[in-house]
Order: structure tokens, then C-alpha cells, then sequence
């Protein structure tokens, strides 16, 4: 058997690492260098954060709200020029503004995350070398009552048997438990389930083992059509030629959207940009950290940490703009204290969001050969083990796993009109 997977990030390694221990010929196809600078999978916080895995589309969020996130500093941002093109996907976005699909979403992200610490440490096991710190995550926040609100926010986990604390903690334990935080923090918990890896190097470790395991990988390669007949994908046309294959995974990210219109699939998703910079602080924080208050992520890395946040709908655009990495510095510096009062390394990023902000694994129907292994939102290091593991056992079955049906490609409705709640 052999196995075309499209895309070289953290998604379409996962994938490839458990086909090929399934024993299947497996090539990697990207349209870049694996590992580069502009991949998705470089620079992000790098959360393996299984309990904090909620859906994006959050109840109460109502079409004046939507409308009033087109500020430069909103932390999210809907670029007004782009709006034209993203409305029909941001009103879908909107009827999944409600309890019923926020709670199924979080119900089938926590089946889908659980086992994402066991296949880390195998990894581990086996070979595979990248930076991991097992540290946890302290939410910190300026308000107690702040804290306590997103705490409630992923009570849903507690349900499907995470461990939360059962209380905030005050201003005196929040800074005896993270001695980094500055005196604005007023309050916070500490939630253990949650690792943090340098994004680069687990993409680096993934892809040299697969190296080791005889993955071949065709790099700077872009994806011009597919050569179709009888149902079936027979190969991929790139501009480094053709690749055939007996199955074929498109695990782009947010290019899975376009590369899948090249096989007359629709995808209701879109490229959602991040922003993360470099700071040195004066105390190295002990664990990873959610400002909530700032919605942004600090992820200690050695002698730096990286802060990470925002989310700008602004198309396929790499490009930083630089009123809103500068916006996200100015908050950040609020609350961690810097040996340099500068930011370093600023990147951006594409993560792929589907209207109901959950992933779609699925075969690319109708084809039955071909299989669609994107929408991670923000848990791309999270949900690509889990993910990779399900999908190799979906290809080599022919059957699709239990916990894939809340994630089907046909599960998104063809009218756009307000869901029950």
C-alpha cells in the first residue's frame, strides 16, 4: 500500500508516522521545506492542552458582536477589506454561537485529545527528540472574578473526567505558584494537564525519524491537480512532477481548503492568523502561562519565552502587520516583567478554522481513496497524534474510527440559518 500525505506540518507528519508503522509506503508531499520559517507548525506556543480543547464558536456571541471585531486590536479581528469574501463563512460561523454545538464540540474534542500525553511520551520512546517540558499551565488574570469565569469555561472537561482545581487561586498563591507573574496578576489557577514542546523541533524530531523509517519526502513541491477516473485519485501532478499512490491524505492545514477544490470538495474553512515574538523576562516562568485577560500564551523555552496570540481573518496573508504585533507586545510587557524591553523573532501564522471549529477527518467523498486530515484550529499539537493514529487505522481498515463521526466532511449543513440552542 502506498500513501500519499500532502502537507509537511505537525498534521501530515502524525499521519505519515503511523502509516509507516502500519508498514505502508508513505511519501510526503509540501509545497515548501518541511520545517521552514513560513510553515504553520514553526512557531506557534506549542500547547499539547487536551483539556482547554473547547470549540471556537462560543455561546452568546451575537452579529453586533461579530461586527464590532473590525479594530486593529481586537484580539479577534476580521480585516474589513477581506470581509466581503468571509462573510458567507463567518454567518456560518455564527449559528454554532450556541450551548448545544458548544457542548457536543467540547464532548468530541475531549474523545478525540485524550490519549495525546500517552502518544507524546511513545514518541519519546521511540526516538523521536524535540524540546518537551511536562510543566502544566497557570491562568493569570487582573480580576479574580476574571479567573473564575474561565475557569467555569472548561467545566465541560471536568465532565468528560479532566482534572480541574475546584477554585481560583488569590493573590498570594497565584505568585507563590509563579513567581514570574507581576504584581497586576491578581488571581489564577493552575490547571496540571497541559505539556508545552517547541513547536520547530517536534516538527524537526517527526520528520527525521520518518527519514530513519523510510518516508520519502518531495519538498518545494506545489500541488496543480489531481488525475481522477472511476471515483478514485490515481495521482497527484506537482511542479516536481507526478506522484501516484493507492490513497492520498490532504494534510495541509489551511491550504487543505484550495487543495481540496482541486478535487470539487468544499470546505467551510478559513485561514486564521496568529501572531508570536520572542521576550526575555526577568524571572523565567515555571510553567506555561494563559493572560487571559490579553488572550495571549507565554511558553517558556529555555532562557526565553514565546508569547502567542490574536486571530486575524485576513485570507492567505503571511504578512505582519505591525499595529497588531506591537499591540500584543504592549500587553504582554503588562504583565511580565523584561530583562530587554524588546521583542524578538515576530511570526505569523495560518491555523485552518472550520465554521464550527472542530476538525474534519473524513474521507474526501466521494472519493474513497483520498481523506481530508485538517481544521486544528489552535490544537494542531494537541490533536495530531490522536489524529494521525485514528486516520492510519481509518486507511489500512477501510472503516472509520468511532471518534472520527462528530468530524465528517458532510456533517456541515447546506443553509445558513440559526441553530437551536
Amino acid at each position: 500500500m502506498k500513501v500519499v500525505v500532502i502537507g509537511g506540518g505537525i498534521s501530515g507528519l502524525c499521519c505519515a508516522y503511523y502509516l509507516r508503522q502500519r508498514d505502508a509506503d508513505v511519501t510526503i508531499v509540501d509545497r515548501a521545506v518541511v520545517g521552514a520559517r513560513t510553515a504553520s507548525s514553526w512557531g506557534n506556543g506549542g500547547w499539547i492542552a487536551p483539556a482547554q480543547a473547547g470549540p471556537l464558536p462560543e455561546p452568546g456571541l451575537t452579529i453586533y458582536g461579530l461586527r464590532a471585531l473590525v479594530r486593529a486590536d481586537s484580539a479577534l479581528y476580521f480585516k474589513p477589506s477581506y470581509l466581503p469574501h468571509l462573510t458567507p463563512w463567518l454567518l456560518r460561523f455564527w449559528t454554532y454561537c450556541n450551548e448545544r454545538d458548544y457542548d457536543r464540540g467540547t464532548a468530541a474534542l475531549a474523545a478525540l485529545g485524550r490519549p495525546c500525553f500517552d502518544l507524546v511520551d511513545e514518541m519519546v520512546d521511540d526516538g523521536i527528540r524535540f524540546d518537551l517540558w511536562k510543566l502544566g499551565m497557570v491562568c493569570a488574570t487582573a480580576k479574580p472574578e476574571d479567573a473564575r469565569k474561565v475557569l467555569d469555561s472548561l467545566d465541560g472537561m471536568r465532565r468528560h473526567g479532566f482534572e480541574l482545581p475546584d477554585d481560583i487561586l488569590d493573590e498570594d498563591e497565584i505568585h507563590a505558584l509563579e513567581p514570574a507573574l507581576n504584581d497586576r496578576v491578581k488571581a489564577g489557577f493552575h490547571l496540571a494537564e497541559q505539556w508545552n514542546v517547541k513547536a520547530d523541533t517536534m516538527v524537526d524530531g517527526l520528520a527525521t525519524k520518518l527519514r530513519t523509517m523510510g518516508v520519502e519526502f518531495l519538498e518545494g513541491a506545489e500541488v496543480i491537480e489531481f488525475e481522477r477516473s472511476g471515483g478514485v485519485v490515481r495521482s497527484v501532478r506537482t511542479g516536481a512532477g507526478d506522484v501516484t499512490g493507492d490513497h492520498f491524505v490532504l494534510a495541509a492545514g489551511s491550504w487543505t481548503t484550495p487543495l481540496a477544490a482541486k478535487l470539487g470538495v468544499k470546505i467551510p474553512m478559513e485561514p486564521g492568523k496568529g501572531y508570536s515574538f520572542l521576550l526575555t523576562p526577568t524571572v523565567m516562568p515555571r510553567h506555561g502561562i494563559l493572560f487571559a485577560d490579553i488572550h495571549a500564551g507565554v511558553t517558556p523555552l529555555g532562557d526565553r519565552v514565546r508569547i502567542g496570540g490574536t486571530m486575524e481573518f485576513s485570507g492567505y496573508d503571511l504578512a505582519i502587520d505591525q499595529r497588531r504585533i506591537t499591540n500584543l507586545f504592549e500587553l504582554a510587557r503588562g504583565y511580565v516583567d523584561l530583562e530587554r524591553p524588546e521583542y524578538e523573532e515576530p511570526w505569523a501564522g495560518l491555523r485552518p478554522m472550520t465554521v464550527d471549529g472542530l476538525p474534519i477527518l473524513d474521507w474526501a467523498q466521494p472519493y474513497r481513496n483520498a481523506y481530508l486530515a485538517t481544521g486544528y484550529s489552535m490544537l494542531g499539537m494537541t490533536v495530531s497524534p490522536p489524529a494521525g493514529k485514528a486516520m492510519a487505522e481509518m486507511i489500512v481498515s477501510g472503516s472509520r474510527p468511532e471518534v472520527f463521526e462528530p468530524f465528517r466532511v458532510d456533517r456541515f449543513p447546506r443553509a445558513i440559518a440559526r441553530r437551536p440552542s
